[in-house]
C-alpha cells in the first residue's frame, strides 16, 4: 500500500507544481502584452519626452599667471546646447530650433552660422563662382538658381512654415548645420 500511495503522490505534486508554472507564465505572458501592446506607445512617449542627461562639472580653478601678472592659462566658462530628435513631428523641432536660436540670441550668446545665403538683399555670401558652384552640387541644387530661389528650397526642404524670413534663415541656418553633422 505505501508503495501504491508514492507514485500518486507523486504524479499529484508534479501536477500542481505544472499547473503552476502554465498559470504563472500565462500571467506573465499577459502582463507582457499589456506592457508592449496595450501601453507601449504611452510608454515609449513618456520614456523619449524623459530623456535628459545632467553632468556634474567641476569648478574653475582660476588662471595662471607668471610674476608680472601676465596670464600664461586661464579658464573660460562655455555652455554647449545639445537637442534630441526623438519622435517629434518637423514642425515642433523648427519652432524648439527658432526658440533656442532667439534665447541664444537675447542673451548675447552665438550659434554657429555656415549657412551661405544671406537675406535682405539675398545674395551668397561666397567670394568666387567656383565655390558657390561646387556648394550648389553638393546640395543638389540647380546651378544657375539665385540665391533666393535656393533659400526658398531650403525653407520647402526643412518644411518650415514661418513666414518671416529672419526666422526662417535662423531655422534654416541650424538645420544646415545639422544635416552637415556640425552641430
Amino acid at each position: 500500500m505505501k508503495h501504491k500511495n508514492k507514485p500518486i503522490n507523486f504524479k499529484i505534486r508534479y501536477n500542481i507544481i505544472a499547473v503552476l508554472t502554465y498559470c504563472i507564465g500565462i500571467i506573465l505572458l499577459v502582463q507582457l502584452f499589456n506592457l508592449q501592446i496595450v501601453h507601449g506607445n504611452e510608454y515609449l512617449e513618456t520614456s523619449n519626452t524623459r530623456l535628459t542627461r545632467e553632468s556634474v562639472l567641476k569648478a574653475a580653478r582660476g588662471n595662471i599667471k607668471d610674476n608680472s601678472g601676465t596670464i600664461l592659462a586661464g579658464t573660460e566658462t562655455s555652455n554647449n546646447l545639445e537637442i534630441y530628435k526623438s519622435k517629434i513631428d518637423t514642425d515642433t523641432l523648427n519652432e524648439t530650433i527658432l526658440r533656442v536660436a532667439n534665447v541664444l540670441e537675447k542673451n548675447g550668446s552665438k550659434y554657429i552660422d555656415n549657412f551661405p545665403i544671406k537675406i535682405n538683399p539675398f545674395a551668397f555670401t561666397y567670394n568666387n563662382e567656383e565655390r558657390e558652384k561646387s556648394w550648389k552640387k553638393a546640395n543638389k541644387l540647380e546651378e544657375n538658381l539665385t540665391a533666393e530661389e535656393a533659400f526658398y528650397k531650403f525653407k520647402e526642404k526643412y518644411k518650415i512654415k514661418n513666414d518671416n524670413i529672419e526666422e526662417t534663415r535662423k531655422i534654416i541656418t541650424i538645420r544646415y548645420q545639422i544635416s552637415r553633422g556640425r552641430i
